[in-house]
C-alpha cells in the first residue's frame, strides 16, 4: 500500500467517524448525507481514493471533468449514477471529480509518511452495491518534503508532476503531457479530533480549482496505453486542507 492509499483510507476512516460534511457547497447540487457516504466508500476501493473520498465528505459537491469544456455542477444524471453502474469504457470525460490541494503527516502504527498533493481525482462508474468504481484518473502535483503550494504545473512525468489512469484493474501510468492547476479557497475550519484510537488535527476551507491536462499514459503490466483527451475544468468544487494522523 502506497503512502496516498495509506493516507485516504486512514483520512476517510476519520471522515466517516465524525461525520465531516458541509452541505453549503461551494458550487453545484449538494449531496445527501448517506449519498456522500456511499460515494466516499465506493472511491475509496480505488488506489488513490481516499482522498477524493475525504473531500467529498467535507465539501458535499462534486464536479466533472469534460473534455476541452469548463466543468458544470454535479446533476441528477450523476445523482442517478451513485445507484447504479455505468459500463466502462475509456472515457474522454469523467461523470463526477473533486479538486484536492492536502498537506499531510501520518504517524499510525509506528509508520511515519509527509507530503503534499494538488490536484483532481475524477471517475465514472459508480456502483454503490458492491463499492466500485469502473474507471478512474489522478492528475496533479505531489512532493514527500516542502510546504503546500498555492498552484502546481509541469510536464507529466516529471519529478513532482504525475497522471494515473486505471479501467478494469488495469492501471496507466502517464509517461508524457501536461497539467496546470490553481484554486481559490476560503475559510479556516477547525476538524480537530480524536476517535477509533486516532488523533487528528487538522483544518480545511473550501473553494474551486480550475485548470487543464493531457497525456499519454503506457500500462503497468501486459502492454497497451490510453491517452487522455485535452480537459479544461473550472470551478471545481475543492477542499484545501492540512491534517497530521497519529495513533
Amino acid at each position: 500500500m502506497n503512502n496516498w492509499t495509506k493516507f485516504g483510507v486512514a483520512a476517510l476512516a476519520v471522515a466517516v467517524a465524525v461525520g465531516c460534511g458541509d452541505d453549503g457547497s461551494p458550487s453545484g447540487d449538494s449531496l445527501s448525507q448517506s449519498e456522500k457516504t456511499a460515494l466516499a466508500n465506493a472511491l475509496a476501493s480505488t488506489e488513490f481514493g481516499g482522498l477524493a473520498a475525504y473531500v467529498v465528505q467535507v465539501v458535499g459537491s462534486v464536479g466533472t471533468l469534460d473534455a476541452a469544456t469548463a466543468s458544470a455542477a454535479v446533476n441528477s444524471a450523476l445523482k442517478e449514477a451513485i445507484s447504479f453502474s455505468s459500463t466502462g469504457a475509456m472515457a474522454a470525460d469523467y461523470e463526477g471529480a473533486v479538486g484536492i490541494a492536502i498537506e499531510f503527516d501520518y504517524d499510525i502504527e509506528g509508520e511515519v509518511l509527509s507530503g503534499w498533493f494538488y490536484g483532481v481525482f475524477g471517475w465514472n462508474g459508480i456502483n454503490t452495491s458492491a463499492g466500485t468504481v469502473d474507471e478512474w484518473v489522478i492528475v496533479g502535483g505531489s512532493g514527500d518534503t516542502g510546504s503546500l503550494p498555492s498552484s502546481t504545473s509541469g510536464d507529466i512525468g516529471s519529478a513532482n508532476v504525475f497522471a494515473d489512469y486505471s479501467m478494469s484493474n488495469v492501471d496507466y501510468f502517464g509517461t508524457s503531457g501536461s497539467a496546470s492547476m490553481s484554486g481559490s479557497f476560503s475559510g479556516n475550519t477547525n476538524c480537530s479530533q480524536t476517535t477509533q484510537g486516532i488523533t487528528v488535527v487538522c483544518s480545511y476551507g473550501t473553494g474551486t480549482m480550475n485548470g487543464n491536462f493531457s497525456f499519454v499514459a503506457e500500462a503497468l503490466t501486459g502492454g497497451g496505453s490510453y491517452t487522455q483527451t485535452p480537459i479544461t475544468f473550472a470551478n471545481l468544487p475543492a477542499v484545501k486542507m492540512t491534517i497530521a494522523l497519529s495513533q
